[in-house]
């Protein structure tokens, strides 16, 4: 039997047990208009931000495939995870415009004889100079919105040190001189 021929539990099942790409890739090749025409429907997004949101919901399906219990239909399951993608894209907002309006805007006098668009190139940049907990703790604040306490069952980590990382990035980002 090919994997055309095969329904989408027995795709989900070998999915499950071999990781196998190209089961996983008609599988989901199954779902991808529908689920496209869904989130573009639903967020109103660009397709940038669409493609953005159906390759995190793939990405997540496939990581977690092995949970998935088949007591529900997959496509309801694979719709689960891209509403809470789509949720998390609304929650989260435009990370760049965030950034530089936080840390960037601070000084608008000292900004204005230059050209700002380099701000959202450097802000990448000022990221990757944090330690990789600073960048956790900074990411899920800032880009994902989650609260500190959220952050610090996520990581295991005991909340005082969530607070202390996020001041820590706070004040590296606010040294830097962009």
């Amino acid at each position: 039997m090919s994997l055309k021929q095969a329904s989408v539990e027995q795709l989900v099942a070998i999915v499950q047990v071999s990781a196998d790409t190209a089961a996983f890739n008609e599988l989901f090749g199954r779902f991808d208009s529908k689920l496209r025409a869904f989130l573009a429907f639903k967020s109103a997004g660009q397709r940038q931000d669409v493609d953005d949101m159906v390759q995190e919901t793939y990405v997540k399906a496939f990581l977690n495939i092995r949970q998935f219990q088949q007591q529900s239909q997959f496509a309801t399951w694979l719709l689960r995870i891209a509403i809470n993608e789509m949720l998390q894209a609304k929650r989260s907002g435009n990370f760049f415009a965030r950034f530089k309006e936080r840390w960037l805007a601070t000084e608008p006098d000292s900004l204005s004889h230059r050209d700002n668009t380099a701000a959202h190139i450097d802000a990448e940049s000022l990221i990757a100079q944090l330690s990789t907990i600073q960048q956790q703790v900074f990411v899920y604040t800032e880009f994902y919105g989650y609260s500190q306490s959220e952050i610090a069952d996520k990581l295991q980590i005991p909340l005082g040190s969530v607070k202390t990382y996020m001041m820590q990035a706070r004040n590296m980002l606010n040294r830097s001189d962009i």
